[in-house]
Formats: C-alpha cells, sequence, structure tokens
C-alpha cells in the first residue's frame, strides 16, 4: 500500500512539473514577439519641456559632432548632453555609435545647437536595465 502512495505522489509531482513547464512555454511565446517589436530605447539628460519638443530631422542631421574642446571665446554653451541607447531583450543587436550619434543630434537640435563638442561615446556595456547599453556624452554649442 505504501508503494501505491508513492506512485501516486510521484505522477502528481511529473504532472506539477509539466503544467509549470507548459505555463513557462505559453509565458514567453506570449512575451517574446511584444519584446521583439521595439529593438531600442533610449534615455536622455534633458528636461521634460525640452523632450516634448519636436525635432527637424534634416536640421538634427546637419548638426556636427567633435571632439574638439568647449571654446567659450567663440562658442555659445546652451548644455551638456548626456544620452543613453539600451538594446530592448538579450536577442536585439547591440546599440550602434550612429544610434548614440543620432540621439546626441537631436538632444542638440532641441536645444538650438549647430555643434556639440567634446563628444564621447563609450562601448557597448550590460547595465541593470539592459543586456547592452551604450552611452554618449557631449556639450551643445552654437558660435558666439
Amino acid at each position: 500500500m505504501v508503494e501505491n502512495d508513492q506512485s501516486a505522489c510521484t505522477n502528481n509531482e511529473s504532472d506539477g512539473e509539466r503544467s509549470l513547464f507548459r505555463n513557462t512555454v505559453l509565458v514567453g511565446a506570449l512575451i517574446l514577439p511584444i519584446a521583439a517589436c521595439s529593438t531600442t530605447w533610449d534615455t536622455t539628460n534633458l528636461d521634460s519641456d525640452v523632450k516634448k519638443q519636436s525635432v527637424n530631422a534634416v536640421a538634427a542631421n546637419q548638426i556636427k559632432l567633435t571632439s574638439s574642446n568647449f571654446d567659450p571665446a567663440t562658442q555659445v554653451k546652451l548644455g551638456e548632453l548626456q544620452v543613453t541607447v539600451n538594446k530592448t531583450t538579450a536577442f536585439n543587436a547591440d546599440p550602434t555609435v550612429e544610434q548614440v550619434e543620432q540621439k546626441l543630434r537631436e538632444d542638440a537640435a532641441k536645444l538650438g545647437a549647430l555643434e556639440v563638442v567634446e563628444t564621447e561615446i563609450s562601448s557597448v556595456k550590460i547595465s541593470p536595465l539592459s543586456w547592452g547599453s551604450r552611452s554618449g556624452t557631449g556639450v551643445a554649442v552654437r558660435p558666439k
């Protein structure tokens, strides 16, 4: 009689394990397509009012990015920029240098800049919220 109780217990554990596995696969199958819809997301240090401003894509693409130093004699500092581009899931491609440069240009355009100086772009790193993040910093300027 004890043997029958053990086999019943083993069958119940197997059913429970199968059910847990089936539920896990079902949830994964539902979440993966949703997560795959967006390949990247980004952050910025701009104020919320500035973030909401629309950007003229042509104007943003004309903003020059350089590693040269800020020159107070010839340039007006409009703001320091800090952006991060993150990949959405571990399955997405790592953020590119071009994506970070574009985000820097968009933020600079929102400030009315014509150039971003002291530009630095990091390599891809794992962060607490993303399997792959690439950051960029710079100073948005316009000529005096």
